[in-house]
């Protein structure tokens, strides 16, 4: 059956709103901290262009992420409401949904393969529909691909620049302006390692969280097609074989009834015919008894046989 996963969206909504504000909580509070960890030595422009770059992928997958959510919240109110038409019992339940609504074009395919009086294969349209999704997941699998790529990238960047001070510093010992070049090469290393690390870890969370959502969602589709949408064109599929078997059935009801009466026509010209036999004997009989009468009468009243002329 359907489950209520609108909430869960929304609850993973919040995680995201809260994880963003206490982060942002955390700078603000700790700015001078955080300007002093990214911006200590003079490499720190270097670390601020790098952890910068690594806190822009995050937040382009992040908001990717959301507009995700969003999506799917949507896709399950169309759900929602398509249930709540099915149970109504309208006609098109599918009237007045976005048409781009998932449900909608599995209501349409499954329509098409009806109307041309061939086999759904559920199957093929969940891989379908699964497929078709895949491809929403482009830039947050590449982001969540690439996130620990950019620390390390950041890293190896920030230890190139140490080592490009350890070099001036063998060249010039005296100088000093090297070794801080060498300690704020090492201190971006450590510092982009660690916000990708972090920024690794939420979105990876979120990742799974969505990934779990879009599976829930499948799940809810091919669940309505099996229990709303399937029943209703196998019914108008199967309603011609149904109907000619009823009308079989009830010729075969109409043969036997034409039959019974039929014997009955049969048995009625047979008492009719013995009753016309009857009738017959009747009549002869009366015509003896008849002539009887007329003889006793002609004896009693001695009345001549042949009346004079």
């Amino acid at each position: 059956m359907l489950k209520p996963i609108k909430t869960r969206y929304y609850l993973t909504l919040l995680q995201m709103l809260v994880v963003l504000f206490l982060l942002g909580f955390v700078v603000l509070m700790n700015k001078e901290h955080v300007a002093q960890f990214f911006y200590a030595t003079q490499a720190g422009q270097l670390g601020l262009v790098l952890n910068g770059i690594i806190l822009m992928i995050f937040l382009i997958g992040l908001v990717r992420m959301i507009l995700m959510f969003l999506s799917f919240t949507r896709e399950q109110d169309m759900l929602q409401r398509f249930i709540k038409r099915v149970a109504e019992s309208a006609p098109n339940p599918v009237y007045g949904l976005a048409n781009a609504a998932m449900i909608v074009d599995r209501y349409h395919a499954v329509q098409t393969i009806a109307r041309q009086h061939a086999d759904v294969n559920q199957a093929a349209l969940a891989s379908t529909l699964a497929a078709g999704m895949s491809t929403q997941f482009t830039l947050v699998r590449f982001v969540h691909n690439i996130l620990i790529l950019s620390g390390v990238f950041g890293t190896v960047v920030s230890l190139s620049i140490a080592l490009m001070g350890a070099a001036g510093l063998l060249d010039s010992p005296e100088n000093m302006q090297q070794m801080g070049t060498i300690i704020g090469g090492m201190s971006n290393a450590l510092s982009t390692t660690i916000t990708a690390i972090v920024c690794y870890v939420f979105f990876a969370y979120f990742h799974l969280r969505l990934q779990d959502a879009r599976t829930q969602l499948l799940v809810n589709i091919e669940n309505v097609t099996t229990l709303y949408i399937m029943p209703r064109f196998q019914h108008a599929e199967n309603s011609l074989m149904h109907d000619v078997a009823v009308l079989a059935a009830e010729l075969r009801r109409s043969a036997e009834a034409i039959h019974l009466i039929q014997d009955r026509f049969l048995h009625a010209g047979e008492r009719l015919q013995l009753a016309a036999d009857d009738l017959q004997v009747a009549v002869s009989q009366s015509g003896d008894n008849i002539k009887v009468i007329r003889d006793s009468i002609r004896e009693g009243f001695r009345l001549d046989e042949q009346p004079k002329g």
